[in-house]
């Protein structure tokens, strides 16, 4: 392993006794993990949010 394989996927910090994974992602502490996948739901969500937008418009074009 590599210097930057050998870190949380969060914080960069060190690994203890114990990680906690995601999908191939390691995390340091439970707390990291926890706040990597809020920002992915907020992501999501926002992406979503454009996605929504962008249909209805078009077919408000569509339907007019």
């Amino acid at each position: 392993m590599t210097k930057f394989e050998n870190r949380c996927t969060a914080c960069e910090g060190r690994f203890g006794l114990v990680y906690h994974q995601h999908w191939g992602l390691r995390f340091c502490r439970k707390a990291c993990k926890d706040n990597f996948l809020a920002k992915i739901a907020e992501d999501r969500s926002r992406i979503r949010k454009w996605l929504g937008c962008l249909v209805a418009r078009r077919r408000r074009h569509l339907v007019a």
